[in-house]
């Protein structure tokens, strides 16, 4: 099952993770588990939910998160 978002510079981040989680039945804590075993860093559901609110995600977490959640994402060219 896909979605698509299109995202721009006004998209928040926070919401299209949120709605996500949601979509998956995943919670934050379950989800700050997965990127710890993953990653070999350690998360927590406090120290990721204040990087989503406080917009401080880094692009490869992103990543992480979207691949957990079975989901890519695809660039495309602005034409």
């Amino acid at each position: 099952m896909g979605i698509n978002i299109d995202i721009d510079y006004k998209t928040d981040l926070n919401e299209v993770l949120r709605l996500l989680l949601y979509r998956n039945k995943i919670t934050i804590a379950e989800l700050a588990r997965r990127m710890s075993e993953l990653s070999g860093k350690q998360y927590t559901r406090f120290n990721l939910r204040a990087k989503l609110q406080n917009n401080r995600l880094k692009f490869n977490e992103a990543v992480l998160i979207f691949d957990i959640l079975g989901y890519k994402i695809d660039l495309k060219e602005l034409v």
